[in-house]
């Protein structure tokens, strides 16, 4: 026979788990519309072209120049590769129903670890916050490795909290096999054993590094290949943008609740697995590139750690203000409850609309290869979106217009490498800016497709 206080706790906790059910389902329900969307990001183009080559053959890790790809891992290619075959459903509708299923399996992770450290409740809050989350949202809709790494770091997370050690190395390791920056993840364990003031230093001692070197790189040239890719990332933080960042996807009341959860935490000595994470990346986080909503996702990996000192600076914040005073208790639960169902209708609206807004974008590619894999060949086409058209046309040999060429430097370009189409969008930031106004049907450029966004021509005889 149960005791009252085991029927009790058994209630509460079966409570919680339909509340984050209904959480769950909000935050799928915020993105099933966008699994179907047009819109195609040249990363996302980029993935799903390797990985359509990896369904036929596994070693074949070639980026659409034909060059071995180093810039990510291989893991998302690889996983992503699975779902090529699927018949009944788009390559890239499934592949971003997956991307999809791993996000709401951080809001899952997310929650299991709040509600192990913490209580229930900080679970739920936290979870909560995630599921409606206008970056996490916004990204999760997309086919890029920022999902599925930070799917893998709190499932690692998670796995180190339960002290679980071997299956937390798997995970941090498959989180290191999608995305280089996840790399401090498999260091958290050796941290954790560290006495307060020995990490301390370390971690300060790892400020100053980076922000030395970033200080000193203008005093050395610029490196090239795969050392200058990693080496020039490294950059001193644009506070303008770090804030717009934050204003958009936290809100600055958010952001006063992390504060004081952090501030809570570090008061309490609770240096969880999530504390040791949210420093350490967020060290490296900061010397990353800021460009508000450009590159906002490379800040993802913190946004669940992030959530849970929020939740936990609301419920612990909460506890000591009815300590202090007593007799408004109630004003205090009411007024916590409406900030938070503040913050969930602002940034679910926020979520929406981002999502809506570029939901179109870096489309029309798939209806101009589809007319365009009907001409006769040679197939040799040049496009300021080359990922694009190469993964709907894969049998054209793709040119990138380089940003910097003049006309006359183009005409020559496409004599010397016998260029046959041209391919014109709205979308590409690295399109020339004299194409969007030259008339190159003067020129003789015969206009063989008209799409609302993509315009293909046919080259002049030579």
């Amino acid at each position: 026979m149960y005791s009252y206080t085991d029927k009790r706790a058994m209630k509460v906790d079966k409570i919680s788990w339909l509340i984050f059910l209904s959480i769950l389902f909000l935050g799928f329900a915020l993105k099933i519309k966008f699994l179907f969307q047009v819109s195609l990001w040249p990363d996302e183009a980029l993935y799903l072209y390797i990985a359509r080559n990896l369904a036929v053959d596994v070693t074949n890790l070639t980026d659409i120049s034909g060059k071995m790809m180093y810039e990510s891992p291989p893991l998302l290619m690889y996983l992503l590769s699975f779902a090529a075959d699927i018949k009944f459903i788009e390559f890239d509708q499934a592949a971003r129903a997956m991307i999809v299923l791993m996000g709401m399996g951080t809001v899952l992770t997310t929650y299991l670890i709040g509600r192990k450290l913490y209580h229930p409740l900080v679970g739920i809050i936290a979870a909560l916050l995630l599921a409606i989350c206008p970056l996490s949202n916004w990204v999760g809709i997309r086919i890029l490795t920022d999902i599925p790494v930070v799917f893998f770091i709190y499932l690692a997370i998670y796995m180190l909290v339960n002290e679980k050690k071997p299956v937390f190395y798997l995970f941090g390791l498959c989180a290191v096999l999608t995305k280089y920056s996840a790399f401090p993840i498999l260091f958290i364990p050796f941290f954790m054993k560290l006495k307060p003031r020995v990490w301390a230093t370390l971690y300060l001692t790892g400020f100053v590094t980076l922000l030395a070197f970033v200080m000193s790189k203008n005093l050395f040239p610029k490196l090239d290949g795969w050392v200058g890719y990693f080496y020039n990332f490294f950059q001193l933080p644009n506070v303008f943008h770090m804030a717009r960042e934050i204003d958009f996807f936290l809100g600055y009341l958010l952001a006063g609740f992390i504060l004081i959860g952090i501030f809570l935490t570090i008061r309490e000595q609770k240096y969880s697995a999530v504390f040791h994470w949210f420093v350490v990346f967020g060290i490296s986080r900061i010397f990353l590139p800021w460009i508000v909503f450009r590159v906002s996702r490379y800040t993802l990996p913190l946004y669940p750690a992030l959530y849970i000192f929020a939740a936990y600076g609301c419920y612990r914040g909460a506890q000591l203000l009815k300590l202090s005073w007593p007799s408004y208790s109630k004003l205090v639960n009411v007024s916590l409850v409406l900030l938070i169902a503040g913050i969930v209708f602002f940034n679910a609206q926020k979520s929406l609309g981002i999502m809506n807004q570029t939901s179109n974008s870096f489309s029309g590619y798939a209806q101009a290869c589809a007319f365009l894999i009907k001409q006769p060949s040679p197939h040799s086409i040049v496009t300021a979106s080359p990922r694009q058209i190469k993964y709907f046309a894969p049998e054209f040999n793709v040119h990138d217009i380089d940003q910097r060429i003049t006309p006359d430097e183009f005409r020559i370009f496409i004599e010397k490498e016998k260029i046959e189409y041209l391919s014109i969008d709205s979308w590409s930031p690295h399109l020339p800016s004299w194409c969007n106004s030259f008339d190159f049907q003067e020129k003789g450029y015969d206009l063989i497709f008209n799409g609302q966004d993509v315009r293909i021509f046919k080259v002049p005889k030579r």
